[in-house]
């Protein structure tokens, strides 16, 4: 191979790979084995931005580096912010900016690695990992933190969970990469609503009782509500706590579907929909997961 398809195959190789080196020594890499790069301080604020970050807000931001996520945050929104990063020198530096920034009663930040610290308080998570650390983190994210909390990575998606939104971002101070340029992603962990719920429907008819099987993959759920006499079947979409289902009618003639709007919390589920003038109300508690 001449050296005019080594230089070519060498650019697209860093262009892919913008974690890797790039023509000498590797970034400095946290414990969890993830390389230290900055976020440019656009993509920080199109991160908190996608997030809704305000002032009631618990950001953690998760390998935080030299701590610029969650100096901004409380700095600009009036966060609240923990940092984990595994890089001592790193935790120092993050905190004596807090103090120069005037957030250090705000904000705080642990030297610890990313896997072994509770961050189940969060509202909003932030992070600039690797591909695969995302995957490893994944189920905690889904089980551990409430729902309504919002995930945001800088590049890297979660897999087969699907994002929320998708934003495609010019990042010309970006460190690493031949494109300059990054992705931000946001997520919103979902209810856990899959399994057998029993309550009642009251609508023009009156109060039937109704059993509810629900499946559910992330924010996606499929539903079939019997009733005594017929059933509804349908999809929808889960965020947060909130519930939107579409629900078609099985056995029984009816004007169209029923769309309901729910909210899950602990173990019931509440809701109502609305047929033109006619109103159906929705109440039900988990009996089997």
């Amino acid at each position: 191979m001449d050296r005019r398809m080594v230089k070519g195959a060498l650019r697209a190789l860093l262009g892919y790979l913008p974690l890797c080196f790039v023509l000498g020594a590797p970034p400095a890499a946290h414990g969890d084995g993830v390389p230290y790069i900055q976020s440019p301080t656009g993509i920080v604020d199109a991160m908190l931005e996608i997030a809704g970050v305000g002032p009631q807000d618990s950001v953690v931001d998760l390998g935080s580096g030299d701590g610029r996520i969650v100096i901004a945050a409380a700095r600009r929104y009036g966060a609240r912010g923990l940092g984990i990063e595994y890089d001592a020198a790193l935790v120092a530096e993050s905190r004596a900016t807090a103090a120069r920034e005037g957030v250090a009663d705000r904000v705080t930040f642990l030297h610890q690695n990313i896997f072994d610290t509770d961050f189940s308080d969060a509202t909003v998570v932030t992070m600039y990992l690797l591909p695969e650390v995302n995957l490893q983190l994944r189920p905690r994210l889904l089980f551990e933190l409430r729902p309504g909390t919002r995930i945001v990575s800088h590049d890297y998606d979660m897999g087969d969970w699907e994002p929320e939104r998708q934003l495609f971002l010019q990042a010309p101070d970006k460190p690493v990469g031949a494109r300059k340029e990054s992705t931000v992603f946001l997520w919103i962990v979902p209810a856990r609503i899959a399994g057998y719920w029993r309550g009642t429907l009251a609508g023009p008819q009156g109060v039937e009782p109704v059993l509810i099987d629900i499946q559910q993959r992330f924010q996606h759920a499929s539903a079939t509500m019997w009733l005594p006499r017929w059933y509804m079947a349908g999809s929808g979409r889960i965020r947060g706590e909130a519930i939107a289902l579409t629900l078609r009618r099985v056995g029984v003639l009816g004007p169209g579907p029923l769309q309901f709007t729910l909210r899950a919390a602990e173990s019931r589920l509440e809701g109502e929909a609305l047929d033109g003038d006619q109103r159906y109300v929705l109440r039900a508690t988990r009996v089997v997961k």
